[in-house]
């Protein structure tokens, strides 16, 4: 619930019949006309496809008493709703990203924010798993790690919970610190720095210096608790630089205050992982596939004893985990043909754990390798890609099937493998798979989101 005199703390700059307004308090707030109830406030947001402007008809019909919308908008459209009240303002966006930091204000509920280039959201959820162990825990849903997204999932806050873990996501400078600014986070971790968004990055520095924000903002706002992956070389240079000494940190390499071990994979390739440290040493098993798992069920199983999760309620936690997205790492299988389905996102660095993975993953028939675009890569995009058909080839891989206008390259630098195909079309892709690929082999799928690699792995799976 949030009240009018709250909502009228956001700059704007101008008002209509405001305080003709009976309803005094609003049960939510709403950017979806669908599904809004009549005692919620409306914001008008404008996306990338659609404009919640052209709803409002439909939202004052549904019985809603108050709308946020754009100044230009109003301007256009004020005398046809003359008996409609209105906040105006100059972007809606901001103002539902005000709007959260009051509503966020309203209750004094820790918040650890998990930003980083790769794993973020599994490990955002993984984290969730492990505190809900011991607390209420409001988690995002999904991937929803926007400007958008994030105020959403602050709105979702009632009295009923006492702890927040929220996924911070940037594809460019500056969006880490917004989100920032008015979530509040008092903790935070920041996953790995790698070569993501470099087309807005620039370069991996680029990243770290965006990703990093988080801590900057940690540190500036009362030396609040970071969460130190010591074996990423940008988080570790960065904790002694400025010396973090109210933190925490894990690692397989160093000595921190959580020691992790690799123990190797079962027969589900989940990994096997102990971990040690001042009073607790113990193991636990990751129920998600691959290399990845190793890195977010440490910083998971990191978090849980730092606020006191006993061993027994994290190992728990962690083996029975589900995966919400069906394009993480999900593992199905067809014909007893195992499809590893890593198609959620992709660049060099989540690529490179992949194929790190499928390495190692034991099967009795062949692997095959589906690779397709990495998006956002920039000016060094047919460069990053043609070194990923060169690493396919170095690591020794023997069938691997491109698609993509930029996967090409990668096709080009893994010439000489034994079974090297590019495909224009990805219904060409999937028919091909569907006749080479037999019983107890391996596929494993990688792509950007945006390329909608999931369609063959539908394909596959739906193959008789």
């Amino acid at each position: 619930m949030i009240t009018l005199e709250e909502i009228l703390k956001i700059k704007y700059k101008d008002k209509l019949k405001i305080d003709k307004i009976l309803l005094r308090k609003f049960d939510g707030i709403s950017i979806d006309s669908r599904n809004i109830g009549k005692n919620e406030l409306f914001v008008a947001i404008k996306g990338e496809s659609t404009d919640g402007h052209n709803y409002i008809k439909d939202v004052f019909a549904k019985g809603v008493k108050l709308a946020i919308v754009e100044k230009n908008w109003f301007i256009k459209n004020k005398n046809i709703f003359k008996n409609n009240s209105f906040l105006i303002v100059e972007n809606s966006v901001k103002a539902l990203g005000e709007l959260a930091g009051i509503y966020r204000h309203k209750f004094y509920i820790p918040l650890l924010a998990v930003s980083g280039s790769n794993g973020k959201t599994t490990t955002k959820d993984l984290l969730a798993a492990v505190l809900s162990k011991k607390y209420m825990v409001l988690n995002t849903e999904a991937n929803f790690n926007n400007h958008i997204g994030v105020p959403i999932t602050l709105f979702r806050l009632d009295s009923s919970y006492d702890f927040i873990v929220l996924e911070i996501g940037s594809n460019h400078f500056g969006e880490l610190q917004y989100l920032c600014s008015f979530a509040e986070p008092d903790f935070g971790l920041v996953t790995n720095i790698g070569r993501e968004h470099l087309e807005f990055f620039k370069n991996v520095q680029g990243a770290a210096k965006e990703e990093l924000t988080l801590f900057d903002y940690l540190r500036e706002s009362g030396n609040k608790p970071c969460f130190l992956n010591y074996d990423d070389t940008y988080v570790r240079n960065y904790a002694r630089k400025f010396k973090l000494n109210n933190s925490f940190s894990y690692s397989y390499k160093y000595d921190t205050d959580v020691n992790g071990k690799f123990l190797g994979f079962n027969k589900n390739f989940n990994p096997r992982i102990n971990v040690s440290g001042v009073n607790f040493d113990f193991d636990f098993t990751v129920s998600t596939f691959g290399m990845h798992s190793v890195y977010n069920g440490l910083a998971a199983a990191c978090a849980g004893i730092y606020f006191g999760v006993s061993n027994t309620k994290i190992q728990n936690a962690l083996s029975n985990f589900k995966e919400q997205s069906q394009n993480r790492m999900n593992v199905t299988e067809f014909n007893n043909v195992k499809i590893i389905n890593d198609a959620y996102n992709s660049n060099p660095d989540s690529v490179k754990l992949g194929l790190e993975t499928m390495k190692m993953y034991r099967t009795k028939g062949k692997i095959h390798l589906v690779l397709s675009d990495m998006l956002e890569m920039g000016k060094n995009g047919r460069r990053l890609h043609f070194e990923v058909g060169e690493l396919a080839k170095k690591m020794k891989f023997e069938n691997i099937y491109t698609y993509g206008e930029n996967a090409f390259q990668i096709f080009k630098g893994a010439k000489g493998i034994q079974n090297n195909f590019y495909f224009k079309d990805k219904i060409d892709l999937s028919e091909f798979l569907k006749v080479i690929v037999k019983p107890d082999d391996a596929v494993y799928i990688k792509g950007s989101r945006g390329m909608k690699m999931e369609d063959v792995v539908n394909y596959l799976n739906n193959t008789k």
